[in-house]
């Protein structure tokens, strides 16, 4: 299953160079060569987190300690260039590959740069072409109080539906065959980006990754940008294969998104409604409204995460109807020794209601004696933990 992961790189593209001065949300740009004027004449810089926390996890009576990477950003290394090419018009690139910093394993095994690997051109008066893998059109991830990373994050458990089965973890599985999430990036990526005005801006991507039978992806997102008010809305679809055992075909499933955000600087509040529609006639259908805030003082920033999953025509891993529902709440708090450099605590609970076995943080729901989760759980999260971007 494939989660989202932290939203920096979104932010360049919906936010710069219009962003507001006291933006909180733009504080955290501040390591990326594209946007903090490492790139300014052109050339090739490095950049990267290292992020390592212990985390407790207990779900059904069952729990476990670990060291984890990712709690508050996910730990990467990336390369970024940008050539000046005349005429405002500049070459860019961006390598960028996750990993397991407490075993230095790749966060996708077989994927080098898993995050981002794309080249590109742009132009004050065209915008930007982007070819490669990276972000989808779909909403910005900062949405997230948390960055939607795929360790302390309701909005990443919750709001990607990750429901357990007798068959593992799967994305939106109680909605039926051919159900699936929108990746938060793709492959063999084609996106278009516009440029800004009366402070709107588009996003177009087409998305064909090689090797799969299915048709790929494509999506478009309208952002607003008016002071400290970001608004956007989005239409994605994507093509999941069916089981082998109902034929050779693909489901189409598309994904509708409004979203809301108010950045003072000192307070950051969110909000968000998506609906995930597979268009298969057996299947149902999936609501999930998110509320976020972020209060920060100085060196102490303080989150908060509400996130509730509703669905209809859902089935558990019987095939029978029932009804589905789960509620995440998220908090957080962070001490910044420096700018690069920070200490953070997360501690966030799901309740499933009715049939729902969504799971949080990777920690799996007890289950029966044919394998199948029990209903009713609810797990729990709780983490301490240091990063430090490097740049």
């Amino acid at each position: 299953m494939l989660l989202r992961h932290t939203w920096p790189p979104l932010l360049v593209a919906c936010l710069s160079p219009f962003a507001w001065a006291d933006s909180f949300l733009m504080t955290r740009l501040q390591g990326l060569p594209l946007f903090n004027g490492a790139l300014k004449n052109g050339g090739v810089a490095p950049y990267g987190t290292l992020d390592l926390g212990v985390n407790y996890s207990q779900a059904g009576g069952k729990s476990t300690w670990q060291m984890q990477s990712g709690g508050e950003w996910t730990s990467k290394f990336g390369l970024a260039g940008r050539e000046l090419l005349g005429g405002g018009w500049r070459a860019e690139f961006n390598l960028e590959a996750g990993f397991n910093a407490n075993d230095g394993t790749p966060q996708v095994a077989g994927a080098p740069f898993n995050r981002e690997a794309w080249l590109g051109l742009e132009s004050p008066q065209w915008g930007a072409l982007r070819l490669g893998r990276q972000l989808n059109a779909g909403l910005p991830l900062f949405v997230d109080p948390f960055g939607a990373v795929n360790t302390n994050s309701v909005y990443s458990w919750v709001g990607m539906g990750a429901v357990q089965t007798s068959r593992g973890v799967l994305p939106n599985a109680d909605l039926g065959p051919g159900s699936a999430q929108l990746d938060s990036r793709a492959g063999g990526a084609v996106k278009w980006m516009s440029p800004r005005g009366q402070g709107f801006n588009v996003e177009l991507l087409q998305a064909a990754e090689p090797g799969r039978r299915t048709p790929g992806s494509r999506g478009a997102m309208l952002a607003h940008l008016d002071g400290p008010l970001f608004l956007a809305a989005s239409l994605n679809q994507s093509w999941q294969p069916l089981p082998q055992a109902l034929g050779t075909g693909a489901v189409r499933n598309d994904f509708y998104g409004l979203a809301a955000v108010y950045d003072t600087g000192r307070l950051v509040l969110s909000t968000s409604h998506t609906v995930t529609i597979p268009r298969r006639q057996q299947n149902g259908i999936a609501r999930v409204y998110t509320a976020g805030a972020i209060v920060a003082e100085k060196r102490h920033v303080y989150r908060l995460s509400i996130v509730y999953r509703d669905t209809s025509g859902a089935r558990d891993s019987d095939g029978r109807s029932i009804s589905s529902a789960a509620l995440g709440l998220m908090l957080g708090y962070d001490y910044m020794l420096s700018k690069r450099t920070g200490l953070y605590a997360r501690a966030g609970s799901i309740r499933n209601l009715g049939g729902s076995t969504l799971v949080l943080n990777s920690q799996p729901l007890p289950t029966d004696a044919l394998g199948r989760p029990l209903s009713g759980i609810a797990p729990v999260s709780a983490a301490i933990g240091l990063y430090h971007n490097y740049f």
